[in-house]
């Protein structure tokens, strides 16, 4: 019986088995474990080459990097969201309003105007 992604399991080497609640993304751990288990169940006949193990600790690396890079962003992108607030701003709608607070979403930066929330793409204009 194949599972959906959103009630999975999997075993983590150490005798738990743990729930991957609503996973849609794989992550570093995810990678290591899956890179362990390759390397523990390798055929003793026809093991893996020492380039094939260098490339996956490449990706490993660069995959660890990249996650590491896309955290930095999102700091800087609160930040500058931090700097408008108590600003006005004019809105791609014609609107105008004091910013009151930011927020941080999965996908976007919200700006708090006037009691209702804009992505920080449809702010025309910073006014003094």
């Amino acid at each position: 019986m194949i599972l959906p992604a959103e009630s999975a399991t999997y075993y983590t080497g150490s005798g738990e088995v743990q729930e991957n609640q609503d996973k849609r993304e794989l992550t570093h751990h995810d990678f290591l474990q899956l890179l362990v288990c390759e390397l523990r169940y390798q055929n003793p006949l026809d093991p893996m080459q020492g380039s094939e193990f260098g490339a996956q600790l490449a990706q490993y690396s660069t995959l660890e990097e990249v996650q590491n890079t896309n955290s930095s962003l999102r700091q800087l992108l609160f930040l500058e969201g931090a700097t408008l607030i108590g600003k006005r701003v004019l809105l791609v709608s014609g609107e105008e309003g004091v910013v009151e607070s930011v927020s941080l979403g999965e996908d976007a930066l919200a700006l708090n105007v006037g009691g209702s929330e804009y992505s920080l793409s449809e702010v025309r204009e910073v006014l003094e």
